[in-house]
């Protein structure tokens, strides 16, 4: 399994160059991956709500807006749920993105099934997305005044999308691949030069569990993304002591490192707090270094199958 792993990210790593950031990052995916991949919602033992809001680069002020204007920030509310069987996953993804003159709103259901094959699983999600884009031209600097793109005020566009997830897990390992973007959503605003398209997106997450002793397990986690023409990644490892405390590091390429701490509150772990913090390393002279990232998630109730009702049977 190691020499997998090598041979895929030597591939990857000759073949692309950078992603650039189109859809929103999210450094706690490792305890939301639903964001990450439909199908790894199969991953949770039990519904829950997930709440999470990113600060990126706090305190950045750009140069290029006549308005004043926040460093970015992406909101997410996640709802995931399981029938009684837990043979079916279902939910929602809901994600607000405000970077500046650009907000974006993306409501994503979502569908997964969950099969056993011998002691694995393997699950499939497919998950269909709107998408709405709004463009403030009146925020933007235009050294031309007569610009083309120099129409004031604000347009908004909105198109439907589409993600397909496969993932393949046991108690130690595991694999999931998924796509985004497959209808290619392609935003204009009225103005025919003026086109920005969401690229098909690939990503592949793994993890693996290590048992150090009853109270501490490992696990060491690599999410990839790419566009097949470039690519980024993830290399992470989060450790969780009596399955109450949750610390972990990563580092996102050509990017950041990322620092991550989480604990467990209330009877049976039902609430999960984490805060992130992640310091740029790579062209800090564009951006602040620091962003913020808070997650919190609460276990609702799930569905048990009843269990029959057994009676003594007497004779006269």
């Amino acid at each position: 399994m190691n020499k997998l792993f090598g041979i895929l990210f030597t591939i990857l790593f000759i073949n692309f160059k950078l992603l650039a950031q189109q859809d929103p990052y999210f450094s706690t995916y490792l305890v939301n991956p639903s964001i990450i991949n439909s199908s790894l919602s199969s991953l949770y033992d039990n519904n829950n709500v997930v709440l999470v809001y990113r600060n990126q680069w706090s305190n950045y002020s750009p140069t290029n807006l006549s308005l004043s204007s926040e460093s970015p920030n992406t909101g997410i509310l996640s709802l995931n749920l399981k029938n009684r069987e837990k043979s079916l996953s279902f939910g929602v993804n809901v994600i607000t993105d405000n970077l500046g003159p650009k907000e974006v709103f993306n409501l994503s259901p979502y569908l997964s099934i969950t099969r056993k094959v011998n002691n694995s699983f393997i699950s499939f999600g497919v998950s269909p997305s709107f998408k709405s884009t709004t463009l403030n031209f009146s925020s933007l600097v235009f050294v031309n005044p007569s610009d083309p793109f120099n129409i004031g005020g604000k347009e908004t566009q909105s198109k439907p999308d589409l993600g397909l997830g496969f993932s393949y897990f046991n108690e130690k390992l595991l694999l999931s691949l998924s796509v985004k973007n497959l209808t290619q959503p392609s935003f204009s605003f009225g103005i025919d030069d003026l086109k920005n398209t969401d690229n098909v997106n690939f990503s592949f997450l793994g993890k693996y569990l290590l048992e150090v002793d009853r109270d501490l397990n490992i696990e060491p986690y690599l999410l990839i993304r790419s566009d097949l023409k470039s690519f980024t990644f993830d290399l992470s490892a989060l450790a969780t002591y009596k399955n109450n405390m949750s610390i972990g590091a990563s580092y996102r390429y050509d990017e950041a490192i990322v620092g991550f701490l989480g604990y467990h509150f209330l009877k049976k772990n039902k609430l999960f707090v984490g805060y992130s913090f992640d310091y740029v390393v790579h062209n800090v002279d564009a951006k602040a270094p620091i962003s913020h990232e808070l997650i919190v998630r609460y276990d609702l109730p799930t569905p048990q199958r009843k269990k029959p009702v057994r009676t003594p049977r007497f004779f006269y």
